[in-house]
């Protein structure tokens, strides 16, 4: 066996078991979420602790006044007395306006509704709620993102839980989207998210696994916040960092499903790229910094460790895409025959020739790597299908939204590989890349107006570069007919050129960034 070949069939093995044990846990959280029970507490009328909220704002004059709106209705149903606004301001654009005028509205109104300003934005948002921190008093602090609009209930529903238990540090509600059937982008990425909040997150809370805050529609306990270090700017998914660091001094932290938070989808391949290059980034820095404390903790059940682990490292299923497609074209274009070079060592001076005792050793591997890409394949299709059912959504009308979805998980691969790198071989602190919202909810072009518009950037070029690489690869394949290959190659190639001239297409100059 030539070493180019040895080395090819050992990546594409290794590549296939990660593929397989990430695969594997969606069937596992399946499973596991068909346990998720939260037992229901009525909304108290007696006692109701004081709650800060928490609005982190950076240039966002769309969706500002929408968000405290809903945060004055919300204060209005717990108590107006009883709760206390921060609105978290770093804008350098109008938006600092617009924030000025509906606070001083409703602070005529006799709400408790404050404005907070930094010197400059040092930190980025983890710098702003840490800066509000230190300035809060009450004990319970609820976090919604600018995008997001919380049910007047919000705090009546969610605080008895932390009445109940004093170790209760998190609570998160469940994500739904204003703007869904925006278009077929939308749809498509709302159902990825909704994966997320039907079938992982109370597949872990159901499982006893640790789980993390996402950030908004949540309610946290200011000192077990304070006891876990505060937010830290280190990475750029603090919310995640926290959620651990916190559950690590022994608090809890708890999933309502049943409990609706609405926030917008981002509406253009972009905002999609950029929101999911950031979390890749985030998350795979803050499995550098806190994922060996875990491992090494032995008061973890060894489940917990390892889930910790699948879960805090999950961006890297994007690297691990990336490079199946390089070794696939590579094994294209040279010839190479993993599989054929393997049974042709075993025949020689591998496993001995007992008849067909040799033949079915030599098989035997091949079926079950076949049955594991098999499996994990199907594991995204299974959870999607899953999740759709649970929300009572037609499979059938679905269909265009799960295969654009399936399509962009391949097209972002490039682009999330490229922010995994970032945060794996760099220590460098990125800067913390806001998702543009446009609060355009009906007008299908509507966002094309708006500002803060993301600019392609450069990578559509490198996607177009490998759709190329995809296109190259698929003649030769076809000219020696290797038609097993096609089943990597067209899915990626049509994925990269798709999101490539996507990009281009919704795409223009930064403006207003």
């Amino acid at each position: 066996m030539l070493f180019p070949q040895f080395l090819f069939l050992s990546l594409s093995f290794i590549v296939t078991l990660l593929f397989f044990l990430y695969g594997f846990n969606h069937y596992y959280l399946l499973f596991a979420a068909r346990s998720y029970r939260v037992r229901p507490l009525p909304g108290s009328n007696g006692e109701r602790p004081r709650v800060s909220i928490h609005l982190p704002i950076y240039n966002e004059k769309y969706v500002v006044r929408r968000l405290v709106v809903a945060c004055t209705r919300l204060a209005e149903t717990y108590g107006i007395d009883r709760v206390n606004i921060l609105i978290l301001d770093d804008s350098d654009d109008d938006t600092a306006s617009k924030v000025d005028e509906v606070a001083h509205e409703y602070l005529k109104k006799h709400f408790n509704i404050e404005v907070v300003r930094r010197a400059s934005r040092q930190g980025f948002k983890a710098g702003a709620l840490q800066a509000a921190l230190e300035r809060t008093s009450e004990e319970f602090i609820a976090i919604f993102d600018a995008d997001f609009i919380p049910p007047p209930d919000f705090l009546v529903r969610s605080l008895p839980y932390f009445v109940e238990n004093e170790r209760l540090g998190v609570l998160q509600g469940r994500w739904t989207h204003l703007n869904r059937d925006y278009n077929l982008l939308t749809r498509a990425i709302a159902i990825g998210i909704d994966i997320h909040f039907i079938i992982e997150q109370p597949g872990r809370y159901a499982a006893g696994l640790l789980q993390n805050f996402n950030g908004t529609g949540g309610v946290l306990r200011k000192r077990a916040v304070l006891e876990a270090g505060g937010w830290q700017p280190d990475t750029l998914a603090e919310d995640l960092d926290l959620s651990y660091r916190l559950q690590l001094q022994g608090y809890r932290v708890i999933y309502l499903k049943d409990l609706l938070c609405p926030g917008e989808i981002p509406p253009t391949i972009s905002g999609f790229k950029s929101q999911q290059g950031r979390w890749a980034c985030g998350s795979l820095r803050t499995a550098r910094k806190i994922l060996p404390a875990i491992l090494a903790n032995n008061e973890l059940k060894f489940r917990q460790r390892l889930q910790a682990f699948i879960h805090l490292t999950g961006y890297i299923i994007h690297p691990l895409m990336t490079l199946s497609f390089i070794l696939t074209c590579m094994a294209t274009f040279f010839g190479w025959n993993g599989i054929g070079a393997f049974l042709a060592y075993s025949q020689g001076d591998g496993i001995p020739d007992f008849g067909g005792t040799a033949l079915f050793w030599n098989d035997l591997p091949w079926m079950l790597l076949g049955l594991m890409i098999l499996l994990c394949t199907m594991a995204p299709w299974v959870a999607s299908v899953s999740t759709l059912r649970s929300l009572g959504l037609s499979l059938a009308r679905n269909m265009s939204s799960l295969l654009l979805l399936f399509l962009l998980g391949f097209g972002i691969s490039l682009n999330s590989t490229w922010q995994a790198g970032k945060a794996i071989l760099s220590n460098r602190r990125w800067e913390f890349v806001r998702t543009p919202k446009y609060a355009e909810l009906h007008r299908k072009t509507g966002w094309r107006s708006r500002e803060y518009q993301i600019a392609p950037g450069t990578m559509w070029l490198a996607e177009l570069a490998f759709g190329c690489m995809g296109l190259m690869a698929i003649g030769v394949a076809i000219w020696r007919s290797s038609f097993f290959v096609l089943l990597i190659l067209m899915p990626f190639t049509t994925a990269y050129v798709f999101v490539s001239l996507l990009t281009v297409v919704q795409s223009r100059g930064k403006k207003g960034m």
